[in-house]
């Protein structure tokens, strides 16, 4: 028979692998992948504010991929801002809220069944998250 700790410890291992499950829905899961959409995001904010010079040389993430994708820096960087928007202020605010929702249930239940059925209720609003 499983102990209330135990149950709760692999509960919260589940709830934060269903979270990492989720993220990767929506953003490349390699090394470094996360600085480089961090570098791009910051650099379409700040060629955005500077009001989208012709010349994006002073923004080489920008500059970079719309050479490489055949658009326009300003049509790079809306594009990147309006991913990074989505993600900053929308998905990941979401999947983060949820994964640590889920976890307080699991921390606060007093029974095992109630450790499982928290970790269920999150993982099913996870998985859910397209």
């Amino acid at each position: 028979q499983e102990t209330l700790a135990d149950a709760q410890t692999r509960c919260l291992n589940l709830v934060d692998q269903a979270a990492g499950a989720a993220r990767a829905r929506f953003v490349t899961v390699s090394p470094a992948q996360d600085s480089t959409y961090i570098a791009k995001y910051a650099q379409a904010q700040a060629y955005i504010a500077a009001g989208s010079p012709d010349d994006a040389s002073a923004y080489p993430w920008i500059a970079a991929e719309a050479a490489a994708t055949g658009k326009t820096p300003k049509e790079t960087a809306e594009i990147v801002k309006t991913m990074g928007d989505k993600w900053a202020n929308e998905i990941g605010p979401k999947i983060e809220g949820i994964r640590i929702a889920a976890k307080d249930k699991i921390t606060a239940a007093e029974t095992v069944d109630a450790a499982l059925n928290a970790m269920r209720d999150g993982l099913a609003v996870l998985q859910a998250i397209q």
